[in-house]
């Protein structure tokens, strides 16, 4: 009788257990499986279900009122931090970590009716409010006014067009003055012979007498940025030409590396799935999935160049580390140059990966100097990361880092942990994106228009203020020059 009791009672803890890693999993399924529209509401029905049960398993089971009390105490706790968590939590039906891909819907510029765009647009300003780290206290004053402005734009329409609303959208996160804050089309339409020309050496001069700079002065008011050295525009891409007002026909000038010139001319109905035109890429320039990262060592030079055009975690960029610095160390080479021209960012880790080569026990790096935003929740981020190192291949040369306007993001954060942990100077240009800058984005994804939305959590601030807002090079340069400058340093 002693043993079934016991039996009894230890059935009744795992299945506690179990029903609070139950509410726990309702979370994660949201964070990693389901892609929109899962009410927040739900976790609190789970955590006064959960409560419920445990209650009544704890009459039924537990003898003792302590026994009774404790559990009942626990779940609760349990269950209520469970509830704040998917409140405050910003990847709540967001697109940042999900398992699964999600939907298709390709650009169009569709209308949508006054009550569509108006409820579109208070979802926007709602993620805005809950997540963006540079409204704790609100939104500011510049933000509220265009808001104001583009809602009664909106309410004085019988329907707003998809090009509209995103305009309207835009201009309100062009106020932020954060690059990582925006609101685009993932699933564009593009110019079919894309792929082919620029396999010929040929791009995009202008569209209807409009060069890129000329779309970047008409995309400006739309355009996400911390300074307007980051403005960027896809002049193959309709719904860049869309947002900057160009219509069709779109009279193309395909303009070679040598000066050759092509004109050609097309519709909207010309223009392919950004999959059909991944196809073409496939065909017309082949490429390695894993060629994002790869080396090349010059002996006479002593020199070693890593390049990384994207900035992602993986084993074979491990890897390519590993090999590369074998090499190093078996050739004695001095100099080794990371080259980050046109890296649009990633994943941080690749720094740290990296600095597992370099004979330092400690460093800063750009997550060690944070402020974070969880909706109603704030806090700090600081200190000093331990270095993981690997003894046996490391490097004691000279370090060089190779930045252009286009290395954003992590790329950037990469060059200033060189810089500000005083491990190598820089060569190029000075990246568009500034140090003390929002980052850490969770995504939104606007089925009825295809739309993503990106909003910042976090504050960076830079990891030695000392030295200025941007990372300046040592040795400056335009992007192109790069290397041979890097060739005359080690020389």
């Amino acid at each position: 009788m002693l043993t079934m009791n016991r039996l009894k009672k230890a059935g009744a803890v795992f299945v506690i257990i179990l029903i609070n890693l139950l509410v726990f999993g309702i979370i994660a399924l949201n964070v990693f499986v389901i892609w929109k529209d899962f009410p927040q509401w739900i976790m609190i029905l789970a955590a006064v279900l959960d409560i419920a049960v445990v209650l009544f398993i704890a009459k039924k089971v537990f003898n003792g009122k302590a026994a009774k009390i404790i559990s009942v105490i626990i779940s609760s706790v349990f269950a209520a931090m469970c509830v704040l968590f998917a409140y405050a939590c910003p990847y709540w039906n967001s697109d940042g970590y999900k398992f699964s891909e999600g939907p298709v819907l390709y650009y169009e510029n569709s209308d949508l009716t006054k009550k569509e765009a108006l409820d579109d647009l208070e979802e926007v300003m709602d993620y805005l409010k809950k997540y963006h780290i540079s409204f704790v206290d609100g939104l500011t004053p510049e933000v509220q006014a265009k808001y104001d402005e583009v809602k009664a734009d909106f309410e004085s329409k019988d329907t707003v067009t998809r090009i509209e609303f995103t305009r309207g959208v835009k201009s309100i996160l062009h106020e932020i003055n954060d690059a990582h804050t925006y609101f685009n089309t993932w699933n564009s339409m593009y110019l079919p012979d894309g792929p082919e020309m620029k396999s010929k050496g040929y791009s995009i001069y202008s569209v209807n007498g409009i060069t890129e700079d000329g779309m970047k002065e008409l995309i400006e008011p739309y355009a996400s940025y911390e300074t307007p050295r980051h403005i960027f525009v896809d002049m193959e891409d309709l719904f860049y030409l869309d947002l900057c007002g160009v219509e069709a026909p779109f009279k193309v000038v395909w303009k070679s590396e040598d000066g050759d010139e092509e004109s050609r001319t097309y519709n909207r109905e010309d223009f392919i799935t950004c999959d059909e035109y991944y196809d073409l890429e496939d065909k017309y320039l082949p490429s390695d999935n894993n060629d994002y990262v790869y080396y090349e060592i010059d002996e006479e030079k002593s020199l070693a160049i890593l390049t990384l055009k994207r900035c992602r975690i993986s084993e074979h960029y491990r890897e390519v580390l590993r090999e590369m610095f074998t090499e190093i160390k078996e050739k004695n080479i001095e100099n080794l140059a990371i080259d980050l021209r046109g890296n649009g960012g990633g994943d941080t880790y690749v720094i740290n990966e990296l600095f597992k080569y370099l004979p330092i026990d400690t460093y800063y790096q750009g997550d060690n100097f944070r402020k974070i935003r969880w909706n109603f929740l704030t806090f700090d981020q600081s200190g000093v990361t331990k270095n993981k190192r690997n003894t046996e291949l490391e490097f004691d040369g000279n370090l060089y880092v190779l930045t252009d306007e286009a290395s954003f993001s992590a790329a950037m954060i990469f060059a200033e942990m060189i810089v500000d942990n005083d491990l190598g100077k820089v060569i190029g240009e000075s990246p568009s994106q500034a140090c003390n800058c929002c980052s850490e984005i969770t995504q939104f994804y606007f089925d009825d228009i295809g739309m993503w939305f990106s909003v910042s959590t976090d504050y960076h601030t830079r990891i030695d203020p000392s030295n200025g807002d941007y990372i300046e090079p040592d040795y400056p340069c335009s992007g192109e020059e790069a290397i041979d400058t890097l060739y005359d340093v080690v020389r």
